[in-house]
């Protein structure tokens, strides 16, 4: 059984080669393409590749990063604890908004903590006539 990180990395990469995007498409030929395409498709577990192949099918992305708590896909900010737990979790998560599958790119923060600001108003005092 593959790694969570090990799943992630083919997927994005796997992403990449069916898109033909990134160094890795650009740099392999016709067949050398397909040969990798294969291979990483033997890794990933079958519902990751389902899901992945309905992802291409409508022309998007199946796997993207998360930065600064937004989703890369639909770019829409993340509830904070998904954010939260998408650092230190072991499985694939996916996007709550776009259903995209999500990672926290190797170094990157999760989202700052939401502070409240508290806005005050002036009280409204009757006038006398």
């Amino acid at each position: 059984m593959a790694t969570p990180a090990r799943v992630t990395d083919s997927l994005k990469r796997l992403c990449d080669l069916e898109r033909g995007k990134g160094p890795l498409a650009n740099a392999l030929s016709g067949s050398e393409k397909q040969h990798e395409i294969n291979r990483l498709r033997s890794i990933l577990p079958a519902f990751i590749l389902g899901h992945h192949d309905r992802k291409i099918q409508m022309g998007k992305a199946s796997i993207v990063s998360v930065i600064n708590g937004v989703c890369s896909a639909c770019h829409l900010r993340l509830p904070s604890g998904h954010a939260a737990r998408l650092q230190s979790s072991q499985d694939l998560e996916v996007c709550d908004n776009c259903g995209t599958f999500i990672f926290l790119e190797a170094g990157a923060e999760p989202a700052p903590a939401a502070t409240k600001t508290t806005v005050r108003r002036k009280r409204k005092t009757a006038s006398a006539h």
